[in-house]
Formats: structure tokens, C-alpha cells, sequence
């Protein structure tokens, strides 16, 4: 009798468990309509004509520009940046507005970047009394609670004795609420030798990090010029570094590196020997990093037995120690090619990388030399090749847009299409892989999309899509693609409207109630085989 009571009460809650997992899944697979064209625009009275590209947070809430339209909207207040930082879509900053810790208003808004805390950075212009070509544009910060500036041109520069002549690109902003930025500077004594540098609030504080014509850390030369940085949780910023000095060379004049002021760490230089190779670095490109500090790059190479083929490939530094992930002259896995080219990877944030690179070989042709590799799965591998079946379509791919990598492995990317059926209104598409790796497709131009959240009243056909890659989601960027899996975009359509959306079709749901109940069951078994009598 025992053994039957605890047969009918495995059964039953297991198929409740199954029930809600099916039910938890359905949800999974939907689509949020976070704003549409023709609507009213929170926090301003006017009405969104038109939307920037989406960036999205861990808790799935998006930030993105939107220009207006209405009554006494024109092009110098038409542009504003929203966010759903606070749990509701809100209006942050918009032209014409009061800019806070200014006596101007803005005047252009950039894109912005959202962190895990809802909060947003980004680079502005300003316009008003007082304001010219050396103090219109500066960087501002929900960081520490309500929207205020970093910095701003013509504003002292910490750490120096002069100003910040120019800042020309947006921040990076990590989950902490700290920025970091490079600016370049005018004043007394500043020349082309000291004029750039890299501050960060890493410390906590604006603090200047590297400046052109400081000592350049484990080199004995100095800086002569510094790139965009990155900036990981930590407040630890990555960069590329260009040095000067006694015994710098052409061979030897850059390098990579790590971490915030005072710590700066070099982490590699042209002229060493590159790990798994018998070359030298000769030139790196944009590093990126994570929060366990590791960093990824793309590095050149120099020596006896490099040649054209040969003198370039990615390094990772997520097992621990530097190790080269793909050369190009090598095998590329998964195809019957060689790797011919490489843009720079990015990283997540348990050390995998993600590059797309060109092929070459007697069986690749310019109809499928372009493709993309991960490290998601444990080892390197094809994620998706130009000239191979695109996921979801009849169509092949024939290039793609910069890719993301999550923490949980997975990639997603905007890619487009070639083929029978395939024109200008149906040839792009974002694709990104599900829980279990499979590469699934999330939407494509051409196809007719649900905006009303599910009421199914209101499909419109899609002619544009636009989506944020290129990050790996701990190194201070932009991204449209977050850690749970969830899919930001902006999708234009054939009526001229358009909407920001998050798709949820490859989401990883945390556990659910069905999932304890599960749980539960199976103690409850165990306590019921535990204490049955078979003889």
C-alpha cells in the first residue's frame, strides 16, 4: 500500500510539474512591446515617431533614443533617451532640457549604456549662454542616483593641472554605476607628447588612470597614446597602449593593459613571444575584458617563418593564463578551410570567446569565406558560415553584423541573407542560440510581427531591423543581449512605424515553481523507496 501511495503521488506531481514547465515555457517564448511609433511618449506629451537601437539589462529592461513628433516638437528638442531603469518606461534626458550640473541645455544625446542596476551613461552636447566649441559636450550618469555629469570640456581634468579639451565618444559603464572614458586635454605645457589620457570612477572617485607622456608600467618607456578602454565590474579598465622612450621600436611600440590607477598591470607587448607560436607580437587591436580579469585580443605577428598568411590571431586569457585560441593559416573548426582574417573577439564572463573571421582554402569562395566561432560550448566551433542554412529560413547566410556572448554561453547576432526568395525587404534577420545551443532564429525582415503583447490584433510587417552586438556583457559596452538570454531590437515597418521589442524565444527562465515541486517530489520518493519493506 505504501509503495502504491507514493507511485500515484510521483505521478501526479510530476505531471503537474509538467503541466506548469510546458505553461513556463509558452511564456518563455514571447514577445514585450516596449514602445511603438504613433504612441505617447512617457514624461513628455508628445508622441514617439521614431526609436535609436535598444540596449537591455539583466532584468530585461531596455534604455534607447527616440525622436518625437507633435505641437512645438522640432529639430532642436526632437531627440530624448528613455529608459526602464526605474520598473516603468521613463524620460532621462532630452534637447533643449536643463543639463544637470550645467547652465546649458542638451543639444544631442548618444547612445546610451544600461548596467544591471537600471541605471544609464551617456555622451552629450550642449547648447546655450556660454557654451562653444570648447565646452559643448560632456559625459552624464545615473551612477550615484539621479542623473548628474562626469565630466565635461573645458571642466578641470582630475589629476592634471589643465582642462578636458575634448571628449568625442560615449562611456563604458559597468553594473557598479562607474564609467570610465578618454578625453584629451589643452592647457599650460600640454602638447601632442600629453594632450590624451583614460579617466575612470573605478576608485570610486574621476580619477585619471594613463595619460600620454606617463610612465607606461612594466616597459620602462612611456605612453604616447592610449585607446577607448574598457571597464569591467571590478572598476579595472582594459586598453591598448602606444609607448615612446628609450629603446622603443616600431616592433615593440604597444602593448595591452590591466586595471585601474595606480595598478596598472602590463599584460602583453609587442616584441614577446606569442603564446603557441615561435613569432613575436608585432600590433593588437581593441582588447576586451571580464570580471574575473581576464582579457581577449587580437594580435599580429612578426618573425622568420610569418608571412602574409600566417601573421595574425586571437589570444584569451580565460583559461587562466594567455593562450592563442585561432591563427590564421590554421584549420578553422567545422569547415574545410583555413582562418584567413579576424575581427576582435569578445569575451563573457567564464572566459569563452566569440570572433567572427574570413576563410580561405581550395573549397571556400566569396560566397562562404565569412563566419563565426565560439567558445561557448567548451571547446572552439562554427557557430554560423556565409554560403550554410540559415536557421528558420530556406535561405543561406551571406555575412554577419558583430556578435554577442552571454554568461550562460550563448550567441546571438544580426545576420543577413542570400538565396531564391531572398530580396532587399527580407535579407536580414537576428539569430541567437538557445539553452541547449541550437542556433534559432528570433525575427526577420518580411515577417509579420504581434505588436500588441500578445492580443493578436495588431500585426505589421517588418523592413528594418536593428540590434546592439559586439559585447560579451562584463566589459562596460552596449549590448542587446543579456545574461537570461533575452533579445532586444528595434524593427521598422512596411506602414513607416516602427517599435523597440524583447524577445524572450531563447530566454533561460530562472527556477519556477515547478521546478521546487520537482525537487520536492523527488525527496519525497526517496523518503518512500527509504522506508518500503520488499521481503
Amino acid at each position: 500500500m505504501n509503495i502504491i501511495r507514493c507511485t500515484v503521488l510521483y505521478l501526479a506531481f510530476v505531471g503537474i510539474g509538467l503541466l506548469e514547465s510546458l505553461g513556463t515555457n509558452a511564456e518563455a517564448e514571447g514577445l514585450r512591446t516596449v514602445a511603438v511609433s504613433s504612441n505617447v511618449a512617457p514624461d513628455s506629451g508628445d508622441i514617439f515617431s521614431s526609436f535609436g537601437l535598444p540596449v537591455l539589462n539583466d532584468h530585461g529592461q531596455t534604455a534607447f533614443p527616440g525622436t518625437l513628433a507633435g505641437p512645438g516638437v522640432d529639430p532642436s528638442n526632437d531627440l530624448g533617451l528613455w529608459s526602464e531603469g526605474t520598473g516603468t518606461l521613463g524620460l532621462v534626458a532630452r534637447e533643449s532640457s536643463a543639463a544637470p550640473g550645467t547652465s546649458a541645455n542638451f543639444s544631442s544625446l548618444s547612445d546610451p549604456v544600461l548596467n544591471n542596476a537600471g541605471q544609464i551613461a551617456f555622451l552629450g552636447g550642449l547648447a546655450g549662454l556660454g557654451v562653444d566649441p570648447n565646452n559643448d559636450r560632456g559625459i552624464w550618469s545615473e551612477g550615484g542616483g539621479p542623473i548628474a555629469l562626469v565630466a565635461r570640456e573645458g571642466d578641470a581634468a582630475p589629476d592634471t593641472t589643465v582642462i578636458f579639451s575634448r571628449i568625442a565618444l560615449p562611456p563604458v559603464f559597468n553594473n557598479s554605476g562607474q564609467t570610465a572614458f578618454h578625453g584629451q586635454l589643452s592647457g599650460i605645457d600640454v602638447d601632442h607628447g600629453n594632450d590624451r589620457g583614460i579617466w575612470s570612477e573605478g576608485s570610486g572617485s574621476l580619477t585619471l588612470v594613463v595619460r600620454d607622456g606617463n610612465a607606461a608600467p612594466g616597459t620602462g618607456a612611456i605612453f604616447s597614446g592610449s585607446e577607448f578602454p574598457v571597464l569591467n565590474g571590478l572598476g579595472k579598465i582594459a586598453f591598448r597602449g602606444i609607448l615612446s622612450g628609450t629603446g622603443v621600436i616600431s616592433n615593440n611600440n604597444s602593448g595591452i593593459w590591466y586595471g585601474s590607477d595606480g595598478s596598472l598591470v602590463l599584460v602583453v607587448r609587442e616584441g614577446e613571444v606569442a603564446p603557441g607560436t615561435n613569432a613575436s607580437f608585432s600590433g593588437f587591436g581593441l582588447p576586451v575584458v571580464n570580471n574575473a580579469s581576464q582579457t581577449a585580443f587580437l594580435g599580429n605577428l612578426l618573425g622568420t617563418e610569418v608571412d602574409s598568411n600566417n601573421d595574425s590571431g586571437v589570444w584569451s586569457g580565460g583559461s587562466g593564463s594567455i593562450i592563442l585560441i585561432a591563427r590564421e593559416g590554421s584549420v578553422a573548426p567545422g569547415v574545410d578551410g583555413n582562418f584567413a582574417s579576424f575581427s576582435d573577439p569578445v569575451m563573457n564572463g567564464a572566459g569563452q570567446v566569440l570572433f567572427r573571421a574570413t576563410l580561405e582554402g581550395e573549397q571556400v569562395s566569396a560566397s562562404n569565406n565569412h563566419g563565426i566561432w565560439s567558445e561557448g560550448n567548451g571547446s572552439l566551433a562554427l557557430l554560423a558560415r556565409s554560403g550554410h542554412p540559415a536557421s528558420g529560413t530556406s535561405a543561406t547566410f551571406s555575412s554577419f553584423e558583430d556578435p554577442i556572448i552571454n554568461a550562460m554561453g550563448q550567441a546571438a547576432f544580426l545576420g543577413y541573407l542570400t538565396g531564391l526568395g531572398v530580396g532587399s525587404n527580407n535579407n536580414s534577420g537576428i539569430w541567437a542560440q538557445n539553452s541547449s545551443g541550437v542556433l534559432t532564429l528570433i525575427v526577420r525582415e518580411g515577417d509579420l510581427l504581434d505588436i500588441d503583447n500578445g492580443l493578436g490584433t495588431d500585426f505589421r510587417q517588418i523592413s528594418e531591423l536593428g540590434f546592439v552586438g559586439g559585447s560579451g556583457n562584463e566589459d562596460g559596452r552596449a549590448s542587446g543581449f543579456n545574461d537570461l538570454g533575452q533579445v532586444a531590437f528595434r524593427a521598422r515597418f512596411t506602414d513607416g512605424s516602427s517599435g523597440i521589442f524583447v524577445s524572450d524565444l531563447v530566454a533561460i527562465p530562472e527556477p519556477s515553481s515547478s521546478l521546487l515541486l520537482c525537487i520536492a517530489v523527488v525527496g519525497l520518493l526517496f523518503r518512500c523507496t527509504k522506508n518500503r519493506t520488499f521481503f
